[in-house]
């Protein structure tokens, strides 16, 4: 009776070291398997680095900078140098939301103010009036129909930004 409880617990532990051994092999396997993000917000590239500025919210009943009326609850900000029509992201470290907003206007006409967000960005971030928060730029448009002095435009062949509008070398 005692060999055949050995031969019993001797067939149970190959057994379960059989199973382990399966387990480790396939998590070894899934663990070098590319797995492609379920969030789209890792989908662009930083084409500047990040950097802290101090945001604000608006919401006024105006024309924004492109013409357009203001969408108060709109994914938009207002920034003074930056191209309109360039994708940031803005994080808030406070509680670690963060957006992609869409410049389309200019301002904060406010000292110490780099940013200002649309009420419904600025709510989503969780911002109440002002705060810091970080600011990655994500894509700049191209630049349309930019008018270039002749002598840089004969240098400017193969550019798709050259505005060469009688100039043979273009």
């Amino acid at each position: 009776m005692k060999l055949i409880e050995k031969n019993a617990v001797v067939r149970w532990v190959k057994r379960t070291l059989a199973h382990v051994a399966l387990v480790l092999a396939c998590g070894g396997v899934l663990s070098a398997v590319p797995v492609l993000s379920v969030s789209s917000e890792n989908t662009f590239d930083r084409i500047q680095a990040g950097e802290w500025v101090v945001a604000s919210m608006y919401w006024e009943d105006k024309l924004v900078s492109t013409g357009k009326s203001f969408n108060p609850i709109g994914w938009h900000a207002a920034h003074k140098t930056l191209p309109i029509g360039t994708l940031i992201r803005v994080s808030n470290p406070k509680n670690h939301r963060s957006i992609n907003v869409t410049i389309n206007d200019r301002g904060p006409f406010v000292a110490n103010r780099d940013l200002d967000l649309s009420l419904g960005a600025g709510t989503l971030l969780g911002l109440q009036g002002l705060g810091t928060v970080y600011m990655e730029v994500l894509s700049i448009p191209p630049i349309k129909n930019m008018r270039r002095p002749v002598v840089e435009s004969l240098f400017a062949v193969n550019d798709v930004n050259a505005n060469c509008a009688g100039v043979s070398a273009c």
